[in-house]
């Protein structure tokens, strides 16, 4: 099944391309659909930037999370 290429044209915020270059490509391919590109990135920054946790908790969280499910972060 051919894969849909990453957008390398779309300027990402910077909070979009900090972690890893899984969710920049993630972004990227999904600026193909901008109004649903907007919306993981409104969903992301809200869950990993607002709330009382702090943002480098949330980050090994999200780390160990994908190490016990064996994907990539």
């Amino acid at each position: 099944m051919p894969r849909i290429q990453p957008d390398d044209s779309v300027q990402l915020p910077a909070y979009a391309t900090a972690g890893s270059s899984t969710m920049t490509t993630l972004f990227k391919t999904m600026a193909h659909r901008p109004d649903i590109m907007q919306s993981s990135m409104q969903l992301v920054e809200a869950a990993m930037r607002g709330g009382t946790v702090e943002p480098q908790l949330k980050e090994l969280l999200a780390i160990r999370v994908s190490q016990v499910n064996l994907c990539f972060y």
